[in-house]
């Protein structure tokens, strides 16, 4: 997930089937390949994002390291799931008690 350069001709050929074989099985599964990743590292950029342990990290690097390497297009999709902005997320995260 963390490589930038991941797309659906990489996913392909890793499992061994054709491009057109890999979105058919998408399609007959109701998924978008594109929007599944990028849900994906949205998911781990929000996890990190949450951790102490990554709070020496800028949002943006954190990003980076996840796949994103647009600050703006990954900005505009991390709101548009969370209904924050990363650094919003990243500050209640850690305002929540320690369980």
């Amino acid at each position: 997930m963390a490589d930038p350069e991941l797309n659906p001709r990489h996913i392909a050929r890793a499992h061994h089937i054709s491009l057109r074989t890999l979105y058919r099985l998408c399609e007959q599964g109701g998924l978008s390949l594109e929007q599944w990743i990028i849900d994906q590292r949205l998911e781990n950029v929000r996890c990190d994002l949450s951790r102490s342990a990554r709070d020496h990290h800028s949002v943006e690097a954190v990003a980076r390291s996840w796949g994103f390497s647009n600050p703006t297009f990954f900005s505009r999709r991390f709101r548009l799931a969370y209904g924050l902005t990363a650094g919003q997320w990243r500050r209640r995260a850690h305002e929540l008690p320690a369980k």
